[in-house]
C-alpha cells in the first residue's frame, strides 16, 4: 500500500508538469497496475467542518475564476487504463457491475424508512429552498423530511427520489431515499430543538412553528403530508464537496478537485437530469471510520430542483438554459436587439403537470453542451472531451427498464405524467450518448490473445455512429523503465479483430490504435494501449484516449 502511494504521487506530479514520460526516471507500470480503489493510506485526524456561506460560494464560483488556470490537462485521478478508482468521491457501479432495474430501484437503500411510532423534531429547516424538519425515530435513526410545495404533489419529493437513485446507478455516493406519509399529530418537539427564522435569531422550537413549517407544504385530503425521508449519512459531517483544490486536513486528498475525473463528469450527469443545483452546497463530506481507516467520503445530497422540479414550484423556462447570472454580453445583444432578440427556451414546448412539474419535450435538437446549471464551477469550466466520453459510456449502462423502474419508485400518481418523464430521461441519455461517444476515438475494452488485438466501439455499440471502414494497430515494444519504444510492425483490418506481428516473450508492448475512413474524423488520432505479458497471457495495464493538452473542442458547455 506505500508502494502504491508513491506510485499515485508520482502520477500526480508527472500529470501536473505535463508529462507523464518526464517523470524522473519513475516506471510508468508498477505490479498493482491498474488500480481500482483508491488508496486510503492515512487517517484523517482533527477534521473542520468546512460549511461555505451560500452567497460567497456563488460569488466566489461567478466572478472568482478558483482552481488551476490551466485547462486541457488530463485528469489526473484516472488509473493507468483511463478509468476512475473506487474511493471516497466514487464507487464504479454503471459499466463495472450488472445493474438491474431492482438494484438501481433500492439503491442505497438498507431500510424500509423511518421506524413507526412518534419522531422527534431535532431541527427544522426554515430557511433553505425547500421547508423540512430533522427529526430522530424511535430506533435513533435521525432523518431529514421535506414536502411538496403547495399545488404540486409528488414533483420535488418524487423527482428528488428518481435522481438521487439515478445519480447512486452512474456511481456517486448518497444516502437512504424514502417516500414516505406523515401524519403531524405523530410529531413531537424535542427538548433543545432550535428554530432560525427568516431574519431572526436562533430561539427554541415550539409546536407553533411546526404548524408554520407545515402551512408551507402540500397537504393530502387525509390531512397528511407527503415527504421524502433521507437518512442521515454515517459519520460525522466535516463539510461539503469543493469544486477546486483539496482539503488541508486530509492527508489522502491529494488531487486538486477540478482534477478528478468524476467531478468533471458530474457535469454531464447533472445535464441529463436538469439538475441546476449542482453546487457544493448540496452535498456533504462526512469522517467515516471503515476497513480500519478513518477518512473523508463525499456524498451529492438534494436533488429537488432536478428534472421537472425547481424544489418551491415548477422548473422555470430559463432554468438549464441559462447561468443564474448570465453572460454580459448575451444580456447586451438583447437589450440592443429591442426585445427581438428571444432566447430558444421562451419558446421550447414543454409539458406540464402537477406532479412532475415543467418538463422540456422538444429534445430532438437538445445539446448537453448548452446545459447550464445556475452555477458553474473549476471541475466543470476543466472537463474534457475525454472525461466527457467516459460519463456517457456510464450511461450507456443505464437502460430503457431501469429508468421506468425508477420513475415508477417516484409513486407520482400519474401514470401519463410518468410515462413523459421517463421519455424524457431515455431521450436525454441518448442525446448526451450522441454528443460525446462519437466525438473522439471511441476504441473501448481491448484485449489482446492467441487470435490477435480484439475491441469494441462504444459509439457504434450504443447506435450513434456508423462503424469505421476498418482500423489499423501501430505495434512497438516499450521499455518501462526508459519509456523508450522499439518498433514491431503495423497491421490492418475491417473489423475489430486485428492480427498481431511477432510479440517478445515477456516484458511490455504498447499500440497505437486508430480507425481508417471513420465517420468522424477525430476517430483518425489513436489511442494508446499497453499490454504486459504475465504468466503467458497479456493483461491490459495502460490505455489512454487523449494525452495531456490533446483535447477535443467539444464546445462551451462546462463554462468555458
Amino acid at each position: 500500500m506505500a508502494c502504491t502511494r508513491v506510485h499515485l504521487t508520482a502520477l500526480v506530479a508527472a500529470l501536473a508538469a505535463g508529462s507523464l514520460v518526464g517523470a524522473a526516471g519513475q516506471p510508468r507500470f508498477f505490479d498493482d497496475d491498474p488500480i481500482w480503489v483508491e488508496p486510503i493510506t492515512q487517517d484523517v485526524v482533527n477534521a473542520t467542518r468546512y460549511e461555505p456561506h451560500l452567497t460567497y460560494q456563488t460569488l466566489e464560483e461567478l466572478y472568482g475564476n478558483q482552481g488551476d488556470p490551466v485547462t486541457g490537462r488530463r485528469a489526473l485521478n484516472v488509473n493507468t487504463v483511463d478509468e476512475v478508482p473506487d474511493g471516497p468521491f466514487y464507487v464504479n457501479r454503471a459499466g463495472r457491475m450488472p445493474l438491474t432495474p431492482d438494484i438501481v430501484a433500492r439503491a442505497a437503500n438498507v431500510d424500509h424508512g423511518p421506524a413507526e411510532g412518534r419522531w422527534d423534531v431535532i431541527a427544522a429547516k426554515s430557511d433553505g429552498v425547500t421547508p423540512g424538519f430533522t427529526v430522530r425515530d424511535r430506533a435513533g435513526t435521525v432523518w431529514f423530511l421535506k414536502f411538496d410545495p403547495p399545488g404540486w404533489p409528488g414533483m420535488a419529493t418524487g423527482s428528488e427520489l428518481v435522481a438521487a437513485k439515478l445519480f447512486w446507478a452512474v456511481g456517486y455516493h448518497t444516502v437512504e431515499y424514502h417516500i414516505v406519509s406523515l401524519d403531524p399529530g405523530r410529531l413531537d418537539v424535542a427538548p433543545g430543538a432550535m428554530i432560525e427564522p427568516p431574519n431572526q435569531a436562533a430561539r427554541p422550537m415550539t409546536r407553533a412553528d411546526l404548524r408554520w413549517v407545515l402551512a408551507r407544504s402540500d397537504r393530502q385530503a387525509d390531512g397528511s403530508y407527503r415527504v421524502i425521508a433521507s437518512r442521515a449519512a454515517p459519520g460525522r459531517p466535516v463539510g461539503r464537496i469543493r469544486f477546486h483544490g483539496t482539503r488541508r486536513d486530509d492527508p489522502n486528498d491529494i488531487v486538486p478537485h477540478e482534477h478528478r475525473r468524476e467531478l468533471r463528469g458530474y457535469f454531464v450527469f447533472a445535464s441529463w437530469l436538469d439538475h441546476v443545483d449542482a453546487k457544493g452546497i448540496n452535498s456533504l463530506a462526512a469522517l467515516v471510520s471503515e476497513g480500519g481507516r478513518t477518512f473523508i467520503r463525499r456524498y451529492l445530497l438534494d436533488f429537488g430542483s432536478a428534472l421537472g422540479s425547481a424544489g418551491i414550484g415548477p422548473r422555470e423556462g430559463w432554468q438549464g438554459f441559462e447561468h443564474l447570472v448570465e453572460d454580459p454580453g448575451e444580456i447586451g445583444r438583447r437589450v440592443l436587439s429591442l426585445g427581438l432578440r428571444i432566447p430558444r427556451w421562451r419558446t421550447m414546448p414543454v409539458f406540464e403537470a402537477p406532479s412532475v412539474g415543467r418538463l422540456p419535450i422538444d429534445l430532438a435538437e437538445w445539446d448537453p453542451e448548452a446545459w447550464r446549471p445556475h452555477i458553474s464551477n473549476a471541475a466543470f469550466r476543466h472537463a474534457r472531451a475525454d472525461d466527457k466520453f467516459w460519463a456517457a459510456r456510464k450511461l450507456s449502462a443505464i437502460t430503457d427498464a431501469i429508468v421506468d423502474r425508477v420513475v415508477a419508485e417516484g409513486r407520482f400518481g400519474d401514470e401519463h405524467a410518468e410515462a413523459v418523464l421517463a421519455r424524457v430521461i431515455r431521450e436525454r441519455r441518448d442525446r448526451i450518448l450522441n454528443r460525446y461517444l462519437p466525438a473522439i476515438n471511441p476504441v473501448v475494452d481491448p484485449v489482446l490473445d492467441g487470435r490477435g488485438l480484439r475491441f469494441a466501439n462504444a459509439a457504434v455499440e450504443a447506435g450513434v455512429a456508423a462503424p469505421a471502414g476498418g482500423y489499423r494497430a501501430v505495434w512497438s515494444r516499450f521499455d518501462n523503465t526508459t519509456h523508450e519504444t522499439t518498433p514491431l510492425g503495423t497491421t490492418e483490418g475491417p473489423g475489430t479483430l486485428l492480427p498481431a506481428p511477432d510479440l517478445p516473450a515477456s516484458g511490455y508492448i504498447t499500440v497505437a490504435l486508430s480507425a481508417i475512413d471513420p465517420p468522424v474524423a477525430t476517430w483518425e488520432t489513436p489511442v494508446a494501449i499497453y499490454f504486459r505479458r504475465m504468466d503467458d497471457a497479456w493483461s491490459l495495464v495502460g490505455f489512454e484516449r487523449l494525452a495531456d493538452g490533446q483535447d477535443v473542442n467539444t464546445g462551451v458547455g462546462s463554462g468555458r
